[in-house]
């Protein structure tokens, strides 16, 4: 009988260590959640550490890649982001990119910023889509990666600054086209280059507004990579082979100017107009000519500014930009749509009326 007594106990103890160890296996599990909640407190402490970093005094390093050196356009959006970065405790190290449209280029130039260690790297890219394995690897490096005019929605970047949606201003282009011409005749459509998202988007909705006009023939669709005389050259050769030819569309800032020039070469003032997205500054002599009807544009340096100051406020609190985002009475209201990462600069119309009234 003690023999059993004493059996029944061993039996109990180990049922009892068994229980133990049965419970004591979800206080190991519990704990992964408590790493995972640090884990993520340290995420957020990031920028924390980049704000102590400006607390130094030591100014945050800002890269500027865009898809081509030497274009106003740029330039006016470089003298934006220095702006911002001298009033926001931020450096640009660097303000580069290829002589001509080379994503390949692009890279390179990404990949020596992250290695120069740049806090955040302002990305203007010829090609959307080839640029997202770079900015996703410099984005794994710990870099701050921004898009600005031209976006590569897929990659990992953290926000895109641009100026207005780029269908809608591609329908409001061709709606003035339409209008321009009476609804009828030969137009020829010009872009900067054809890996552009954002070109793309343009081009496509200038030409889902002509197919109402069935009065109205596409006769061509020339890219000419962002390089002014090769977008007059192509121009110039439009106009020969189709001498019926009414209008230019041009969704890129070389375009309008390069193809009045070439209008006004071939004596062709009064019978062939060209409009789009312009620089006010290069085009105003078109425009005084009747050669330019209107343009639209956006300030490139107010893009360039508000890009910058996105960049830092994301680097010292971890923040990004909100709707009706103020950045002051340079940078303006930064207009965000609900559930998006891209923040719209508000486009301008410029006509005879206006167009020496900017500086850009």
């Amino acid at each position: 009988m003690k023999q059993y007594k004493f059996l029944v106990a061993l039996v109990l103890v180990a049922i009892m260590v068994i229980g133990v160890i049965g419970c004591s296996a979800p206080a190991t599990e519990s704990s992964a959640p408590a790493a995972s909640g640090d884990a993520s407190a340290s995420s957020d402490a990031s920028p924390a550490a980049d704000a102590s970093k400006a607390a130094s005094g030591e100014p945050y390093k800002i890269g500027i890649v865009v898809k081509q050196m030497g274009a106003p356009y740029f330039d006016y959006a470089a003298e934006g982001a220095k702006k911002a970065a001298a009033e926001m405790g931020a450096e640009v190290i660097s303000y580069t990119g290829p002589s001509s449209e080379d994503v390949n280029q692009e890279i390179t130039f990404i990949e020596d910023l992250v290695t120069q260690g740049a806090d955040a790297i302002l990305v203007s890219t010829a090609d959307s889509t080839a640029i997202i394995p770079t900015i996703n690897k410099a984005m794994e490096a710990g870099v701050a990666v921004f898009t600005f005019d031209i976006d590569a929605p897929d990659s990992d970047r953290l926000f895109c600054i641009t100026a207005g949606d780029a269908i809608e201003s591609g329908t409001a282009i061709g709606e003035s086209l339409a209008k321009q011409v009476d609804g009828k005749g030969q137009v020829a459509l010009l872009t900067g280059g054809l890996g552009s998202e954002t070109l793309n988007q343009r081009l496509d909705a200038i030409k889902a507004v002509l197919d109402k006009y069935p009065d109205i023939e596409i006769v061509a669709t020339e890219a000419c990579d962002d390089n002014f005389e090769k977008c007059v050259s192509q121009a110039e050769n439009l106009i020969q082979t189709y001498p019926d030819l009414k209008a230019f569309a041009g969704v890129s800032s070389v375009n309008p100017p390069a193809a009045a020039m070439a209008i006004q070469s071939a004596g062709k003032t009064g019978e062939i107009i060209s409009l789009g997205i312009g620089l006010p500054s290069q085009c105003s002599e078109y425009v005084d000519a009747g050669i330019i009807p209107e343009l639209t544009l956006w300030d490139p340096g107010v893009m360039g500014y508000d890009a910058v100051a996105a960049a830092v406020n994301y680097l010292k609190d971890g923040s990004l930009p909100k709707d009706g985002q103020d950045y002051g009475e340079y940078g303006g209201t930064l207009i965000v749509p609900d559930g998006t990462t891209v923040g719209y600069i508000p486009s301008i119309i410029f006509t005879k009326d206006n167009v020496h009234d900017y500086e850009f």
